[in-house]
Order: C-alpha cells, then sequence, then structure tokens
C-alpha cells in the first residue's frame, strides 16, 4: 500500500504517491547530470489535453497560470512541418520574465530537437553588416528572411499561440564601411521563429563582440552544463551538423557564429556557407 508524500516539484508543493516521488525525483537527477532527454507532453498529460483543443491551446493555458508542474526543461511536443518531425522541447521555463523593455510575462521558450533537413545560407554573400535600413547584421540576413517563411508552414494550432520574440540585438553598420564589430545595440521584433545567440547556448560570448554581443542574453537550461542537446541532427533523427547562431564574429566583416558539428563547441564561419537550422519559438501568458 503506497503511502503519501509531500515533495516540491517546480517550486510547488505538491501530495504524491511515493511511486509518483520516485519519478519525480529520477527526472531531477537525470536533468541535474545532463542525462535527460524529455519526454512527450501529449503522451504525460494526454487525459489533461483531453480537456482542450490540442496540446499548444493546453501549454498556453498552463503557462497563463503559471502552472508548470511536471514540466521539465527537454520535455517537448511534436509536430510536423514541412513534412518533416519537429519535436519542440522546453528549452527554458520564465527565463526572460520581467525582462526586455516592454517587462515579459510567464512564459516558455522551445526549440526543436533537431534542425530541418535543409541548409541554409546565413547571408547570400559574406557581408556580417546591417544596413541603413535595419542596422542588426541578424534583422536583414538571409537566416532571418527564411525562419519568417518557414513560420507560414507552422500548423496553425501552434500559430494560435506563439509570438514574437524581444531580444536586445546588436549592431553593426556604418555608411562609410563595412564594421569588423559591433558598436551598439537596440532592442528588436526578432519574429516569430529564431535561433538563440551565441551567449544562449554557451553561456558566454565566444566568438561575437564582447558587450554588445551578449545583450540581455541568459543562457538556456536546456544548453547548460552539458551538450547532449548542443548536439543536433540533420532533419528529425539524423547525423550530427553543425547549425547557425543568431550572434555575428567579432573581428571581421565576413562571419557568423554557430555551434560545430561534430564537437559541440563554439565556431565561426563565412556568411554564405550553408547549414542547417533549428527553429525556437515562444509562448506567452
Amino acid at each position: 500500500m503506497s503511502t503519501i508524500k509531500e515533495i516540491e516539484v517546480g517550486g510547488v508543493l505538491r501530495k504524491i504517491e511515493d511511486s509518483q516521488a520516485r519519478d519525480d525525483v529520477s527526472l531531477l537527477l537525470q536533468q541535474t547530470n545532463g542525462l535527460y532527454r524529455g519526454r512527450d507532453l501529449t503522451v504525460v498529460f494526454a487525459d489533461e489535453i483531453a480537456n482542450y483543443t490540442d496540446a499548444w491551446a493546453w501549454i498556453h493555458a498552463r503557462i497563463k497560470e503559471g502552472n508548470y508542474t511536471g514540466i521539465y526543461v527537454g520535455d517537448y511536443i511534436p509536430v510536423t512541418v514541412k513534412n518533416e518531425r519537429v519535436e519542440m522541447q522546453v528549452a527554458g521555463i520564465d527565463v526572460y520574465t520581467h525582462t526586455t523593455d516592454q517587462d515579459l510575462g510567464h512564459h516558455i521558450d522551445f526549440i526543436s530537437r533537431d534542425c530541418f533537413s535543409e541548409t541554409v545560407q546565413w547571408n547570400t554573400t559574406n557581408n556580417n553588416n546591417g544596413n541603413a535600413t535595419d542596422g542588426s547584421p541578424y534583422m536583414v540576413s538571409n537566416l532571418h528572411t527564411w525562419l519568417a517563411t518557414l513560420s507560414s508552414h507552422l500548423p496553425q494550432a501552434v500559430k494560435n499561440h506563439i509570438v514574437t520574440k524581444r531580444s536586445l540585438m546588436e549592431i553593426r553598420y556604418s555608411a562609410s564601411g563595412a564594421l569588423t564589430d559591433s558598436t551598439t545595440w537596440e532592442w528588436k521584433d526578432i519574429g516569430l521563429l529564431w535561433v538563440p545567440h551565441e551567449y544562449e547556448v554557451f553561456g558566454s560570448v565566444v566568438w561575437a563582440t564582447k558587450g554588445y554581443g551578449q545583450g540581455q542574453a541568459m543562457q538556456y537550461p536546456i544548453f547548460a552544463n552539458s551538450y547532449l542537446n548542443r548536439i543536433k541532427g540533420a532533419g528529425h533523427g539524423g547525423s550530427r551538423c553543425t547549425w547557425w547562431l543568431a550572434s555575428v564574429r567579432s573581428g571581421n566583416a565576413a562571419s557568423a557564429c554557430y555551434v560545430n558539428h561534430p564537437d559541440g563547441y563554439a565556431g565561426n564561419w563565412y556568411a554564405s556557407n550553408a547549414l542547417r537550422v533549428p527553429v525556437c519559438f515562444r509562448i506567452k501568458a
């Protein structure tokens, strides 16, 4: 006969049976040790989700309530985009709450476990500067354009709930010629789909401009203290691949930052090269 215990999970004190407590503690230990691969939330919470139109309506309701009980970094909700299975993992929960110039509320940021099978040029030329219209290199990049186009292929259930991410973006532009370092920053709405900054993956500025290349970025918990989720496949379950980040390299006017295959370290390459791309999106209260 099981007994009732109290355990704190996700900051909430819960009364649960011993067997459930053991499961929760096991999951938390896996996370701490960098071994947690995540669970399909549509399976774990099938009964609860049945009360909503779809899993995304359910997770949105949970976020509005600030109720993250039983949801862990690394857990995922699967979707199909352009005939590819995409497992959208929880990258961070309320990581940026009360930040940005518009005071962000409760939210979850998701990132795909793997990249899309298609390769994408960061830019069509070896140029990592902004332009006269927008001084942010990322905002005028071919990668940003590709992600904006891809967002139209998302299932309607996802489109109903995702919001644009607002981020402090590095600025690198001068009418007098190409710059080799970013010189300031500005708040930008960077789109419904996006890729992380270098700092959001590695927790430090490695190749980006010191200071401006970080902006307000926080390392996502999914990438902390383990390479497990930095290593992504070329398509769902595909072989290891190199993937683009939103940051551009310091010290030259031609390269952008990436996460390297097969080692997962921070690197950079000429912007016109074609690499793989994961996708991120945000759902907020």
